[in-house]
């Protein structure tokens, strides 16, 4: 089979694949350059040559125009570059500034003049500023406004609010790289938050942690990011996947020269003004600490004595950490009192006689069905009535209050202003760029991220406490193949993986229950892997009650497009594919066991008395 009817049958194969399968939603982060080359007289000039060099990587690309005088030259990494147009009994045309941004058409037409080839035209000028080649719209973010303007924890995505048309509507306070679902949470032409797709070098970068919406699975440090567009109007045919709008954006690559960034950020209490609320509630700010620290580096590959890739190999790494703590405190602002603990309830009386508790051992039957039992004398538990597994409870892991309580019942006497969150992220991202040779352009890229924090451990020992993972993983592989001078396939594979996870306290992993007191053949009868440290519940009181899950979201996305140009017409095919797999598996530590400290047996005299009022009021 001639390499003529391969290119054929490769088109019909994808413009096959793209209506039985899925309709085209290739998301592309690069740009392409076309247009016309003309004589003086306005006569279309064949076999010119066209050269497009990206300036800072020293790399070209080249085209020939067809019968109809036009050229085509697609897959560019947005940056600055250069036109060259050669064609025998015409000056050389040179076009210098050319900026071309992310998801850029730019038609640049040409017009030669008559002349020696040895002889030079340089024009000067900017390119078009609007991309008539395609229908949709958006706003592009470049990379000045990404790197020079303030951006909270260096997240590039707070910029998306720039672009018309579009609003943030969630938390203003979770607005870290490492909290996907709010950094993301715009509405763009009406659509609801978190339902826009997201893309990085035309790969998916989405995850649905949460259910019905669509979340950052990675988030780039801004000093490796190029520049990313909003395109709040998708009406291109190669856009799908989304009920809104689609982020999509572009990492830096390396370039001829050496270049590097480093930075470091650190908030301190006493730099910092308090929160809106705490201001309202009389509370004063909260100790905490924040250190951000990174940098990026790139720049050709090089390996002494052995290779020098100008001109043809690069690499752009970056990597940043964020060590925090901030105050966090999810929990109940009561404990048992110190009398309480001992069985001691006679303070609640001075409240109120709807808070007397009745002895259940004494129940009996009093007639018509009704049952009766007699109150504890003085409302205290006597000792020997407290169980030896609740008295251990106590004794061991129970907190004491941490504050003076606000009513005899120990309304407020447990305030942990200074609970902390306490996190540490890191991120990673490493991308190579390839030019094999005139035909061949290959691109890679690994990015990575971990999150791991700890909070919640409102007794401070194994009985409470949760740890919280974010785990990201992601890479793209792209192939440019420039078949003939008219013709490039470009073909894409993306893999993406994001876990959220979290679990009780550490510590708590495998609890031994007999050393509550629990007989040894109960603690046998649960699996190692899911026991906990079990679960008690205190009405009104703060309690252990624990959660845990493990939802790992995995995404394989696959892209082939073919560019043709024909006559004075430039056509595109192509397919997207995407699978999702979704699990999710969920475990708490009332699994380990469930033991429920209420009103429901201390209540009465009679069976069917109104409950008394609940401790915490």
């Amino acid at each position: 089979m001639n390499a003529r009817r391969t290119v054929w049958v490769l088109a019909i194969f994808t413009a096959v694949a793209l209506f039985t399968a899925y309709l085209s939603e290739a998301q592309e982060a690069r740009g392409a350059i076309t247009g016309k080359v003309k004589d003086p007289g306005q006569a279309i000039v064949a076999n010119a040559t066209v050269k497009v060099t990206n300036v800072a990587m020293g790399t070209t690309v080249t085209a020939v125009t067809n019968d109809a005088g036009l050229y085509q030259v697609t897959y560019l990494i947005p940056g600055t570059y250069r036109i060259e147009v050669e064609a025998s009994g015409f000056k050389r045309y040179v076009r210098d500034k050319i900026t071309l941004r992310v998801n850029d058409t730019l038609e640049i037409d040409v017009e030669l003049e008559i002349g020696n080839v040895g002889e030079t035209i340089t024009v000067t000028g900017d390119a078009p500023l609007l991309d008539t080649a395609t229908a949709s719209m958006g706003q592009v973010v470049d990379s000045r406004r990404i790197q020079e303007l303030p951006i909270g924890h260096g997240d590039p995505y707070a910029l998306i609010g720039l672009a018309s048309g579009v609003s943030f509507t969630r938390s203003q306070r979770l607005d870290r790289p490492f909290e996907p679902t709010h950094i993301v949470g715009y509405t763009i032409d009406g659509t609801r938050a978190n339902r826009s797709d997201l893309t990085i070098d035309g790969a998916a970068s989405t995850a649905t942690a949460n259910a019905g919406e669509v979340i950052s699975s990675f988030v780039p440090p801004q000093d490796i990011v190029q520049e990313f567009k909003v395109q709040t109007s998708t009406f291109d045919a190669s856009f799908g996947n989304t009920e809104g709008g689609v982020t999509n954006l572009s990492i830096k690559s390396g370039t001829n020269q050496f270049h590097g960034t480093a930075y470091y950020t650190n908030f301190t209490k006493g730099t910092s003004a308090n929160d809106f609320y705490a201001n309202r509630a009389d509370q004063p700010l909260a100790d905490f600490y924040y250190h951000r620290f990174g940098g990026t580096v790139g720049g050709p590959v090089w390996v002494p004595k052995i290779y020098k890739g100008e001109n043809k190999t690069f690499f752009m790494y970056g990597i940043e950490g964020i060590r925090e703590a901030r105050p966090r405190n999810n929990g109940t602002l009561n404990i048992p009192t110190e009398k309480m603990r001992n069985g001691d309830f006679s303070d609640l009386l001075a409240i109120g006689p709807q808070y007397q508790i009745y002895n259940p051992f004494t129940r009996r039957a009093v007639g018509n069905g009704r049952f009766q039992q007699d109150p504890f004398p003085g409302n205290i538990i006597p000792q020997n009535l407290i169980n030896p597994i609740a008295r251990k409870f106590v004794d061991s892991f129970l907190a004491k209050p941490t504050s003076a309580p606000t009513a005899a019942d120990g309304t407020g006497n447990f305030q942990q202003p200074g609970l902390k969150e306490r996190a540490v992220y890191y991120s990673n991202t490493i991308r190579i760029d390839h030019v094999i040779n005139e035909k061949h352009r290959i691109f890679g890229r690994a990015s990575w991220y971990d999150r791991d924090s700890d909070y919640n451990n409102y007794y401070n020992n194994l009985a409470t406490g949760t740890i919280f993972q974010f785990i990201s993983r992601q890479g793209v592989f792209d192939h440019v193949f420039a078949m003939n001078s008219t013709t490039v396939l470009n073909l894409r594979y993306g893999y993406n993986r994001f876990i959220r996870y979290s679990d009780s306290n550490p510590e708590s992993f495998g609890f031994d229950l007999s050393s509550l007191g629990f007989p040894s053949s109960y603690s046998n009868l649960i699996d190692p892997g899911i026991r906990r440290f079990p679960r008690f519940d205190i009405s009104g009181y703060q309690g252990t009650a624990g959660g845990a899950d493990f939802r790992p979201n995995d995404t394989h996305s696959f892209v082939g497009q073919l560019n043709k140009v024909k006559g004075t017409h430039s056509l595109k095919t192509g397919l997207e594919f995407r699978s999702y797999r979704e699990n999710s598996f969920f475990n708490v530590n009332s699994q380990t066991g469930q033991f429920v400290f209420d009103n429901n047996y201390t209540r009465g005299p009679l069976d069917n008395s109104p409950a008394p009022t609940q401790l915490s009021k």
